[in-house]
């Protein structure tokens, strides 16, 4: 990709060059008006963008055609999505609560049908279901580490039993794998950040044309 040469572009990509700078001076100085100038752009611009494109999506999308199908039963949502500006009203703001109890409710019992399969009886049926017939050596020690360690990693929640005798080597064996998984996935998110300081690096020698674009 070449170095843009429309003022435009060239104008856009300086600017997202100094809100970069911006957003990084508070981990590598402290808080300082020059991060919250960018970080409030930053919040006011995709506030505004997400604002205008989840209006016309929803209009456009959601509601023009069931109404235009004769599909009464969407003025319902219809209305207690309306019902959600209240909020910025100091003296109707109560109304706003309806919608919010009917979407919270809605929320929680769409995730709590999310949670129950995929966390808890897929990691059920994953425990107790040994390889299949043929299986290799490194199969059967993924089946007998996530049994063993999906058992005494429970064990080690059991507050109601004191942890002494074989309870206590299976609470000491529960809490050294949740260790192990909880420093693998701390591990995960430092690599994911690193990938994000190495691109913005790139987007930082690619501005002053360091680097190829």
């Amino acid at each position: 990709m070449p170095y843009p040469t429309a003022p435009a572009d060239v104008f856009g990509l300086w600017v997202a060059w100094l809100l970069m700078l911006m957003i990084y001076s508070y981990p590598l100085y402290k808080e300082n008006p020059v991060f919250r100038f960018a970080e409030h752009t930053y919040i006011g611009v995709m506030l505004a963008i997400m604002l205008v494109r989840t209006s016309i999506t929803t209009t456009i999308n959601m509601v023009a055609p069931p109404l235009m199908k004769g599909r009464l039963d969407y003025i319902i949502p219809i209305v207690l999505g309306f019902m959600m500006y209240f909020l910025l009203s100091a003296r109707y703001r109560w109304i706003s609560r309806y919608p919010i109890a009917v979407l919270v409710g809605a929320g929680f019992g769409l995730g709590m049908r999310g949670v129950l399969i995929p966390n808890i009886l897929n990691q059920v049926i994953s425990t107790i279901t040994p390889p299949a017939t043929g299986a290799g050596a490194v199969d059967w020690w993924n089946y007998i580490y996530i049994a063993i360690g999906t058992i005494c990693a429970v064990m080690y929640f059991v507050l109601t039993w004191e942890h002494r005798g074989a309870m206590g080597y299976a609470t000491r064996l529960g809490r050294w794998i949740i260790m192990i998984g909880l420093g693998a996935y701390f591990g995960n998110t430092v690599l994911f950040r690193m990938a994000m300081l190495s691109g913005r690096a790139q987007f930082f020698l690619q501005v002053l044309k360091i680097a190829p674009m």
